[in-house]
């Protein structure tokens, strides 16, 4: 039963956009807590000990959503600042589900492979996007976006993009541990690459890159395998006129190399609008960085309050709602000021603590799960941050029996790994 609560968690997670009927209310907002407290309340007995044998971190993190709602209470625009924190609240009751979830669980190969799949499940509507725009899914789960490349049914292209590179390295490191085959594994291969090309995220491929020199170091995969990897996502994006005009080859008479066998490029560029390439977009970074750091110099102690920045502080910059600071770290600063970064960064490093014996399964997708937030910020992705948090739980939950449990080849890779 336990099992399904964890399934319906993950398809609750993708309803962003569906309301209750007669309430402007989305549907995950109650969802995803109930789905939560089905698995708490499976788990009741456990409690207890998870409570003290996590209670460093449990502090850690009820101070740290203490301070935003306070600091929410004191901004200038209590109204959405408050309506922002019951929002987050709702990954407190999440990350503690999970924490249980995990807990005293050494087999944790189903969830992951649910995730996995959910993660082809969302790169394949994306390449479905790509096809059928106007298809009645996506306008009933899309989220509206201002940019012109897909997004599958998540809040914005970079979104998409990061997480199927942390899908194609998750899929990676579980044909390395034997939990899924090699023909589950090309056929991650194939979908997560072609629809990371086609989100023209250069954040997504940053964090590609990242995970490949992640891989290589744990010794998941060859120099090799690396560079056929590399290789076949750059053939892609040098194909697919979206991504083409991302890394400022709009105007080029070879490039997208689609041209070459079709005319009809409307396929992979449905919008037809011209949009920022890479350059563009990392120079306007460093003014919604500005104006981060502007408004912590404006309120140091308490900030201006969670959800303010992105409602009233990125329009000016961007001339839209919803963009964040664009820096997990400078979001927190200048949303809760600097108790609240303070809090935030104890709580990274508590739970960098706890990863003594945690592998590259949750190891990797961590790391890149923070790096790409260094360029960005995803926290109002449910799915996500969904994802995230159990990453975070699982880590923090590694013990040294789980890996001896496991295969004699994959210890020693372990091991040599902290060598």
């Amino acid at each position: 039963m336990i099992n399904i609560f964890f399934l319906l968690i993950l398809f609750a997670s993708l309803l962003g956009r569906i309301k209750f009927p007669g309430i402007n209310i989305g549907i995950h907002y109650l969802l995803l807590p109930a789905f939560s407290f089905g698995v708490i309340s499976l788990s009741l007995k456990s409690i207890p000990e998870v409570v003290k044998k996590h209670k460093v971190i449990l502090i850690s993190i009820t101070l740290m959503y203490l301070w935003m709602w306070l600091s929410s209470l004191m901004s200038q625009f209590p109204n959405i600042a408050i309506t922002y924190s019951i929002k987050y609240s709702i990954y407190y009751i999440l990350f503690f589900a999970f924490l249980v979830l995990t807990f005293n669980n050494t087999n944790l190969t189903f969830y992951y492979r649910c995730i996995l799949y959910l993660l082809q499940i969302i790169a394949v509507l994306g390449f479905l996007e790509v096809l059928l725009p106007n298809h009645w899914i996506f306008k009933l789960l899309k989220f509206p976006s201002f940019y012109p490349e897909i997004g599958s049914i998540m809040q914005n292209p970079n979104q998409f993009g990061v997480i199927l590179a942390i899908g194609l390295c998750l899929s990676l490191i579980l044909e390395k541990q034997n939990k899924i085959s090699k023909i589950e594994l090309y056929v991650s291969e194939l979908i997560f690459i072609i629809s990371l090309a086609l989100s023209a995220s250069g954040n997504g491929w940053l964090t590609f890159m990242l995970g490949m020199f992640l891989l290589l170091i744990y010794k998941i995969i060859s120099f090799r395998k690396m560079i056929y990897l590399t290789s076949f996502l750059f053939l892609c994006i040098v194909t697919i006129p979206v991504s083409t005009q991302k890394i400022g080859l709009a105007d080029s008479k070879i490039f997208p190399l689609i041209n070459v066998f079709s005319e009809n490029s409307n396929l992979v560029n449905p919008n037809k609008k011209m949009f920022n390439t890479i350059i563009r977009t990392s120079l306007s970074r460093f003014e919604i960085w500005q104006a981060a750091i502007n408004e912590t110099i404006k309120n140091p102690l308490t900030g201006i309050g969670i959800g303010v920045f992105p409602e009233q502080i990125g329009v000016k910059v961007w001339g839209h709602k919803g963009y964040h600071a664009h820096n997990i770290f400078l979001n927190v600063l200048a949303e809760q000021g600097i108790p609240g970064l303070l809090l935030f960064t104890n709580f990274l490093v508590k739970i960098t603590l706890k990863l003594k014996y945690a592998n590259s399964l949750v190891t990797v997708p961590m790391i890149m799960f923070l790096a790409s937030q260094m360029p960005d910020f995803f926290a109002e992705d449910y799915i996500f941050t969904t994802i995230e948090f159990y990453f975070i739980a699982a880590g923090i939950n590694s013990r040294k029996d789980f890996v001896m449990q496991l295969k004699p080849e994959i210890i020693q890779n372990f091991q040599k790994s902290y060598d």
